[in-house]
């Protein structure tokens, strides 16, 4: 990335913060509006991460619905107009590239209105993801699931989970890996609401100095609590 490129991004996040602040705030509260300046200012300079990589057999997972009044479809052209209501002017910008270069959306509706979301990569790249990890051939990424905290604990988080899973499935793909905080309790709880059956790959430590990238992966050597 050019100087000159940075900046604009620079830019581009200073002009969109007061708005993606105030939307922030009215999902997450409080947090919500820190993430979206520690986004723009601290993660730039250092970023760390502790994940548990989970693989998932796809093949035998059923599919999960979701509750009454829900409805889940992949992204379409037609959909982002509503999306200003639940991502961030800075995801709008990123979620539009990612679209673009052919990774897939799922995006859970109640009525006219989107409620949560997830992302499935056939492969991994910096839009993904920063961390350095290499998928095998029979492998799709899932990431990035995410609902309202209206809807949450009332099955949409599992559906949006499933439906990633049909996606890939659908593709040809016999795994589905996903990468998770120890600490993202409501992600570890999706794992086994899928049905899938799941595996721990091992853990990546990762270090972020502007730009440079410092990782550590160790392999599974024995299961992770809960899980085969």
């Amino acid at each position: 990335m050019t100087i000159s490129h940075r900046l604009d991004k620079y830019a581009e996040d200073c002009r969109t913060f007061p708005a993606d602040a105030i939307l922030a705030y009215r999902l997450e509260g409080l947090n919500g509006a820190w993430d979206t300046l520690r986004q723009r200012t601290i993660d730039r300079i250092l970023y760390t991460a502790h994940l548990v990589i989970f693989a998932q057999v796809l093949d035998s997972a059923p599919e999960v619905p979701p509750p009454s009044g829900v409805v889940i479809r992949r992204l379409q052209e037609s959909d982002w107009p509503a999306m200003a209501t639940m991502f961030t002017q800075r995801n709008l910008t990123r979620f539009r590239a990612l679209a673009a270069a052919g990774r897939q959306a799922v995006i859970a509706w109640r009525e006219s209105k989107p409620i949560g979301y997830g992302w499935v990569a056939a492969s991994l790249g910096p839009d993904v993801t920063s961390c350095p990890l290499q998928l095998p051939p029979e492998a799709a990424y899932l990431w990035d699931l995410y609902v309202i905290p209206a809807e949450r604990s009332n099955g949409v988080g599992s559906a949006l989970a499933s439906a990633r899973i049909q996606i890939a499935r659908e593709c040809g793909f016999r795994e589905g890996w996903r990468m998770i905080s120890p600490a993202n309790a409501p992600s570890l709880r999706t794992l086994p609401k899928s049905g899938a059956p799941t595996r721990v790959v091992g853990e990546l430590r990762l270090i972020k100095v502007l730009n440079r990238v410092y990782a550590r992966f160790t392999p599974a050597t024995t299961p992770l609590a809960g899980f085969n």
